[in-house]
């Protein structure tokens, strides 16, 4: 894993992505997308990505790690997104405390 992030351009995000992707080791992605999800569902705290890292990586079990990144990346881009968030589609609307925190203003 080491000799990947050696390559030009290739940072922890990529290596975390092909440690699980390519590798089945399990590793949790935090970008951008991660990083929102994650806070708003009050699951991390912090804003930089590698202490949000392992506050994901505390609160899921290892095995999920690799998974969770995708589905979390996803739902960042498709529905809970930066500026338009999606809230009245969102399939986790009822357990996530932003809900309330948008209606409320």
């Amino acid at each position: 894993m080491n000799d990947l992030i050696a390559l030009p351009g290739v940072g922890r995000q990529n290596r975390q992505r092909h440690s699980g992707n390519a590798f089945a080791v399990p590793g949790m992605v935090v970008d951008t997308h991660v990083g929102r999800v994650a806070r708003r569902l009050g699951w991390a705290q912090c804003q930089q990505p590698e202490r949000v890292e392992r506050e994901l990586c505390t609160l899921l079990p290892r095995g999920r790690w690799t998974q969770t990144s995708h589905v979390l990346i996803w739902h960042g881009r498709r529905c809970c997104r930066a500026q338009t968030a999606h809230c009245s589609i969102c399939p986790v609307q009822n357990r996530c405390p932003q809900v309330g925190v948008k209606r409320a203003k």
